[in-house]
C-alpha cells in the first residue's frame, strides 16, 4: 500500500505486538506532517475493529464491514477527534460538506476538552460489534492542557479492549506523563524512489519534470507532495527554481510568479509558496560548494519572516511573491566557492 510506503519498522513493531497478544493501549505515531502517520493510524484501526482479521492481513486492504463503517464515519467503536470548525459559519459548511472542506483557517486553535469527555458514553459500554474500541487524536499537539489532562486520566486507567492512537508531529512537546503512557513509533521521511512511487499512483497525469519537482517539494512527505499537487506548486517550484538558477537578471520570472499569485482564486497556491520559498533558499545555501555567508543566513531569516507574516499581516500578495523572488535571486548570484 502507497499509503505506508517506505514505513516497515513501525509496521513490524505494530504486528509483532498483534502477533505475541502483548497490544499496547496506547501510540504514539510520531514523524513530521504528512508522511502517512493518519492513513497508519486508520489502517490499525481497521484490522482491529474487523475481529475475522489474522495477524498476516494487516497490510492488507479488505472490503468489509469495518471498512464500510469507517468510510462512512458511523462505526460505533470507533472515535476520531479533531479540531472543529472555528465557528457557526464553518459549522454548517462543515455538515455540508464534511470536516475535511474546511481550511487550516477555519479550524478552531484546539481540541477541546469537551471532545475528550465526550468519548464517556463510549467506554461505559462493551464494544458493540468488534473486540476492540478505537480512538484516533488527530493530532494529539492540538489538545488544549485540560483536554490533554483528560485525555490522561483515561490512559491512567484504561477501558478495557480500548487501543489510543495519537498522532503526534512534534512528540516532544506532549506531557511528559502521556509520553510514558505510550509506546512510541516514528515515521521518517520517504526516500526519493518512494516519493515518485506515491506521486505516480497518485496523479498520473503528472509529467517527469513535475514529479521532480514535487519530490524535492515534498521533501519526504507524501502528504506535503500531493498537498502541492491539488494546488498545481509543480509549475511555481519550477519558475522558483529557475530564478535561483539564472538570477533572473531582467525580473521577467519574478513579475511572471507575482502575477499568477496574487489574484483571489490563486490563495491556496499562494499560501503553499509561502511555505515552500524558504525551504528553496535554505536549499541553495545548503549546497555543496555554495559560499554560505552571514548575509546569505540573513537572506533567508527574511524570506521565512516575510512568509510567516505575509497572511496574518494582510500583505499585499503581489509584492510578497516578488520580494521572495528577489531574496532567492540573491541567493543565486552567489559563486560557489572554490
Amino acid at each position: 500500500m502507497t499509503s505506508y510506503l517506505g514505513h516497515d519498522r513501525p509496521r513490524q513493531v505494530f504486528r509483532q505486538s498483534l502477533g505475541k497478544g502483548m497490544l499496547h493501549h496506547a501510540w504514539i505515531l510520531a514523524g513530521d506532517k504528512g508522511l502517512g502517520k493518519a492513513a497508519f493510524a486508520q489502517q490499525a484501526a481497521h484490522y482491529l475493529l474487523n475481529s475475522r482479521n489474522q495477524p498476516t492481513d494487516f497490510d492488507t486492504v479488505q472490503n468489509d464491514e469495518a471498512g464500510r463503517l469507517l468510510a462512512a464515519g458511523s462505526h460505533p467503536d470507533f472515535r476520531l477527534l479533531r479540531r472543529g470548525p472555528k465557528s457557526d459559519k464553518e459549522e454548517k459548511k462543515a455538515r455540508d460538506n464534511g470536516l475535511g472542506s474546511l481550511d487550516e483557517q477555519e479550524l478552531a486553535r484546539n481540541i477541546k476538552v469537551d471532545q475528550i469527555r465526550s468519548l464517556q458514553p463510549l467506554f461505559q459500554n462493551q464494544p458493540s460489534i468488534s473486540e476492540y474500541r478505537v480512538v484516533v487524536v488527530d493530532a494529539a499537539d492540538d489538545l488544549e492542557r485540560a483536554g490533554a489532562n483528560a485525555l490522561l486520566k483515561n490512559l491512567e486507567e484504561p477501558p478495557k479492549n480500548t487501543i489510543f492512537f495519537l498522532i503526534s508531529h512534534m512528540p516532544d512537546r506532549l506531557l511528559p506523563t502521556i509520553r510514558s503512557r505510550c509506546q512510541m513509533l516514528r515515521f521518517d521521511p520517504l526516500g526519493d524512489d518512494q516519493m515518485r512511487m506515491v506521486l505516480k499512483e497518485s496523479a498520473p497525469k503528472l509529467d517527469d519534470s513535475e514529479i521532480e519537482s514535487l519530490v524535492l517539494a515534498g521533501e519526504g512527505s507524501p502528504g506535503r507532495a500531493l498537498k502541492y499537487v491539488e494546488v498545481g506548486l509543480a509549475e511555481l517550484e519550477i519558475m522558483a527554481r529557475e530564478i535561483i538558477a539564472t538570477g533572473d537578471s531582467d525580473n521577467r520570472l519574478k513579475g511572471e510568479l507575482a502575477r499568477k499569485l496574487s489574484l483571489k482564486p490563486a490563495a491556496h497556491r499562494y499560501r503553499a509558496f509561502l511555505e515552500r520559498a524558504p525551504s528553496l533558499i535554505a536549499e541553495q545555501i545548503k549546497t555543496p560548494g555554495f559560499r554560505c555567508s552571514a548575509d546569505a543566513i540573513a537572506k533567508w531569516r527574511e524570506a521565512a519572516d516575510l512568509a510567516s507574516t505575509a497572511v496574518p499581516k494582510a500583505l499585499d500578495n503581489q509584492a510578497v511573491v516578488f520580494r521572495l523572488g528577489s531574496l532567492m535571486a540573491d541567493i543565486s548570484r552567489r559563486a560557489p566557492a572554490k
